[in-house]
């Protein structure tokens, strides 16, 4: 058994390497001029990205000295909170689009009106869960927009904090607090915060389902499935790619049976039963709330979407006049944007294949959505929004480089753990990557939808800093 995940493990490492620098690479040439309207030096590139990469670590290191102290836990808590916040009451970002679609329906909903939804929410169903536990939020605090952006930031750092226990987990104390500070100073992740975006809750839900899913892979421990299996299935209500994640758990259980290893059979079984259960015990719960049978879904307009290569696989205005064409009927919809989908992959499959190195660059390898739409409209013009919005090029060009930084530190936490006993975890974590790879695939790609797969691998980014401190002691 542990020669066949072994050689899997490495098969895959590779693979999951490649696609990471690929992004890399492919971002620089599609996405750097996309958002800065700038040619920019490979050479230059190279040299900023270098010169950050030394500074961030002389920080790291600097850091990891003071959180050796007994107030390691508070310090990162503070680490985490000041910069969300200080962006979040400096930058007056204003709900747009689905954020305000979002906001309005929870306000609604935490006064009582419950069926007050828009029309999209019936074709999107997933929206109901975000939109209610903001509504839980408001009921209790108010419904200012400010309270949404204050849960942003607490659920950012619960996020922070599951993280560091995470990979402490599996590799240490040191990782842990490398992983933690680099994702403390991520800077689209600072400037999201203002935004009042679904992402926030359901990467707390899937992250820490991940966790209980890697303590019963581990440990073999049934409870810890049944944890996994609640929290993902909640996530899965926010944002229905959660259920990637299990898929991702079958195909690994499944590969241990055939190599007749049931040692974790029965936390394989229990996360399943538990996933399902809460699914559909949440589903009915919002159901009865809503009206609206939330259990069933559709990725009709996603593949629609996803196959248009006059779009690269991205949203765009002529999208949202198709759903008012069916006058928001989800079968109608959905059944048509999915014939015209396949169509594409069957009649149109050159074409769609000449867009796939953009549409991994704008998923993978893009991190500017957390600038774009925090400042994308704003309540008030002041000093600081005039200097943020004036300036764009810097800020997407530091977003970038930080993001590439944080790949790189991946890829050497991939690399670097081959001599690592927890060849199951390691499997896990790329084959949750890869489902999400090939999924987007033939979806709709967006910068932001790289939170599930990206977060999932950030778990190694602090092995990757700490064997590369290793090296450079050595050397």
């Amino acid at each position: 058994m542990q020669n066949t995940v072994g050689r899997l493990d490495t098969f895959f490492r590779c693979i999951v390497a490649v696609l990471l620098g690929l992004a890399i690479v492919l971002s620089f040439q599609f996405r750097i001029v996309a958002l800065t309207h700038k040619k920019i030096s490979f050479v230059v590139m190279v040299i900023l990205l270098l010169s950050a990469f030394l500074i961030f670590n002389i920080w790291l290191f600097i850091f990891r000295k003071l959180a050796n102290k007994k107030l390691a836990i508070l310090l990162l808590i503070l680490v985490i909170a000041a910069p969300r916040l200080i962006w979040i009451f400096l930058m007056p970002t204003k709900p747009v689009s689905d954020y305000l679609c979002f906001y309005y329906y929870a306000q609604k909903a935490s006064q009582g009106f419950l069926k007050g939804y828009d029309m999209t929410f019936t074709l999107f169903r997933f929206r109901f869960g975000y939109s209610l536990i903001l509504a839980l939020v408001f009921k209790i605090f108010g419904s200012s927009i400010i309270v949404g952006k204050l849960f942003n930031v607490f659920l950012s750092v619960i996020l922070g904090l599951i993280i560091y226990f995470t990979v402490d987990y599996l590799f240490g104390k040191e990782a842990a607090t490398y992983s933690a500070i680099l994702y403390a100073f991520w800077p689209s992740q600072i400037m999201y915060n203002s935004v009042l975006a679904s992402e926030h809750p359901f990467i707390v839900f899937f992250v820490l389902g991940l966790y209980f899913l890697l303590r019963a892979i581990k440990e073999k421990k049934a409870i810890f499935g049944i944890f996994a299996g609640v929290l993902v299935a909640i996530s899965n209500h926010i944002r229905p790619v959660a259920v990637v994640i299990i898929i991702a758990m079958i195909f690994l259980f499944a590969l241990k049976i055939l190599c007749k290893d049931f040692k974790i059979l029965k936390s394989a079984i229990l996360t399943i039963i538990s996933y399902v259960i809460t699914f559909y015990t949440v589903g009915y719960l919002i159901f009865c709330l809503t009206g609206i049978p939330v259990w069933k879904t559709s990725m009709g307009l996603n593949l629609m979407i996803g196959t248009d290569y006059t779009t690269y696989g991205m949203n765009n205005p002529k999208h949202s006049l198709f759903v008012k064409k069916y006058a928001y009927d989800f079968q109608k919809m959905h059944g048509e944007a999915m014939k015209i989908g396949l169509e594409r992959l069957r009649k149109e499959t050159k074409i769609f294949i000449a867009i796939l190195p953009r549409k991994h660059a704008i998923i993978w390898g893009d991190d500017s959505f957390g600038y774009f739409w925090s400042t994308f409209k704003v309540y008030k013009t002041t000093y600081f929004v005039n200097l943020v919005k004036v300036h764009p090029t810097i800020f997407y060009m530091f977003s970038q480089l930080y993001y590439y930084a944080v790949l790189i530190y991946i890829i050497l936490g991939i690399l670097s753990s081959k001599k690592n006993a927890n060849k199951e975890i390691f499997l896990f974590l790329n084959l949750i990557f890869l489902g999400y790879v090939v999924l987007h695939i033939f979806l709709e790609v967006q910068p932001r939808y790289h939170y599930p797969a990206i977060f999932t691998l950030f778990l190694l980014s602090g092995q990757g800093i700490k064997w590369l401190r290793e090296k450079s002691k050595r050397f």
